[in-house]
C-alpha cells in the first residue's frame, strides 16, 4: 500500500483527501461498517488518474456516494473506496423564463439540489426533499418518493469507463425503471447529470415541499439511522402502481416488531430496518435475512433488498 500512497500524493491536490483504515461507519447512513483499507475522497479532475493508479497497483475499487443505500460489513472493505462526494459536488443553474436546467456533479447532495431548484422557482424535484443521497446515487437507482423519481427530471448523464473514457447518455439511453438504471449493469462511474424542470409559483413549490416533509415525518423513521426503504416493492412488470409495498408483506408475516441485537423493524414504517444505536452490520444483515425467510414462508413472496451489501457477511 505504501507505493499506492506515494503515487496518490503525486496525483491528488489534497493529501487529507485519502486515508488508511477509515471506519465506514462514518460514511453510511446506517452508521455501521468496518474499516476500508484505503478511503479516497476524489475530485473530478483526479478521478481518471486515481482509478488508473489503483488498477495499475491491482487494488480493488469500491465506489460510493453518500452511503445512504449501503450496508457495509463489520469486516470492512478490502482495497480502496472511492467516494464521489464533497470534492465533486459543483452545481450550476441556467434559468430562463418558463424553466431551466441544472448541471450537477455526481457528488452533489440530492436534498441540496432540490432546495436550490425550489429557490430558483423550478418544479419537479420536490419529491427529493429528505432523500439523503447524491445525484450520482439517485441516477444509479432512479431514486424516487411520493410519486416522483429521477427519470422525470434527468435529461443527460455523464460517466467514466474503467479505461478512463468519458461517456454521455440521454434520458432514453439510461433505461430507467423502478429503482434501476443501466448503470447497475455497467462498470462505469457516474460523474454528473443535467436536470431540466419547468418554472412554477415559488409559493406552490414550497407548499408541496412542506407537504412532503410532513408526510415523511409522519410515516418514516427520519430520527433513526437507516438506509431508507430496506426492500423493493414486489410485483410483475415495472409499473410502480402495480407493485405491492414490502411493508404490507412484512406485517402479514408477523414481523412488525422483529429485532435482532440493535437492529429493529421500525415501529413507524415496517419497510424500514433501523439501527437503534447499538446495531452491528451483522445485526442488520441477520434481521434482513430473517424477514426475507419469514415473508417467503408465510406469503410465498421473496423480498429483494433495496439496500446494497458490501463486504463479507458469511
Amino acid at each position: 500500500m505504501e507505493s499506492v500512497i506515494s503515487d496518490l500524493r503525486k496525483i491528488m491536490h489534497d493529501e487529507n483527501a485519502f486515508r488508511l483504515d477509515e471506519p465506514m461507519s462514518l460514511h453510511t447512513t446506517f452508521g455501521v461498517g468496518g474499516e476500508a483499507d484505503l478511503f479516497i475522497d476524489v475530485a473530478l479532475d483526479e478521478l481518471r488518474l486515481v482509478t488508473g493508479c489503483l488498477r495499475e497497483h491491482q487494488v480493488p475499487i469500491t465506489v460510493i456516494g453518500n452511503g445512504s443505500n449501503l450496508l457495509v460489513s463489520d469486516r470492512g472493505i478490502r482495497g480502496a473506496v472511492i467516494c464521489i462526494g464533497k470534492r465533486m459536488n459543483e452545481v450550476t443553474f441556467d434559468v430562463k423564463d418558463g424553466g431551466g436546467s441544472i448541471s450537477c456533479a455526481a457528488g452533489a447532495l440530492l436534498p441540496s439540489v432540490a432546495k436550490k431548484a425550489a429557490e430558483a422557482s423550478l418544479t419537479g424535484l420536490e419529491f427529493a426533499t429528505g432523500i439523503p443521497g447524491t445525484i450520482g446515487g439517485a441516477v444509479y437507482m432512479n431514486a424516487g418518493a411520493f410519486g416522483g423519481d429521477m427519470s422525470e427530471v434527468i435529461t443527460a448523464v455523464t460517466s467514466m469507463t474503467e479505461d478512463g473514457e468519458a461517456r454521455h447518455y440521454s434520458n432514453a439511453d439510461i433505461g430507467f425503471g423502478y429503482r434501476s438504471s443501466i448503470f447497475s449493469q455497467k462498470k462505469e462511474i457516474i460523474t454528473g447529470a443535467v436536470l431540466a424542470m419547468p418554472a412554477d409559483d415559488p409559493e406552490k413549490i414550497q407548499a408541496r415541499i412542506s407537504e412532503i416533509k410532513e408526510k415523511r415525518a409522519k410515516s418514516q423513521p427520519i430520527d433513526k439511522r437507516s438506509a431508507g426503504s430496506t426492500f423493493r416493492k414486489v410485483g410483475r412488470g415495472n409499473a410502480v402502481d402495480d407493485l405491492t409495498p414490502a411493508w404490507k408483506l412484512i406485517q402479514q408475516a408477523g414481523m412488525k416488531d422483529a429485532h435482532i441485537g440493535g437492529a429493529r423493524v421500525s415501529e413507524k414504517h415496517s419497510g424500514f430496518v433501523i439501527n437503534e444505536g447499538t446495531a452491528s452490520a451483522m445485526d442488520i444483515y441477520n434481521l434482513i435475512q430473517e424477514i426475507i425467510s419469514r415473508v417467503q414462508t408465510v406469503t410465498g413472496v421473496t423480498l429483494e433488498p433495496e439496500v446494497k451489501l458490501i463486504g463479507e457477511f458469511n
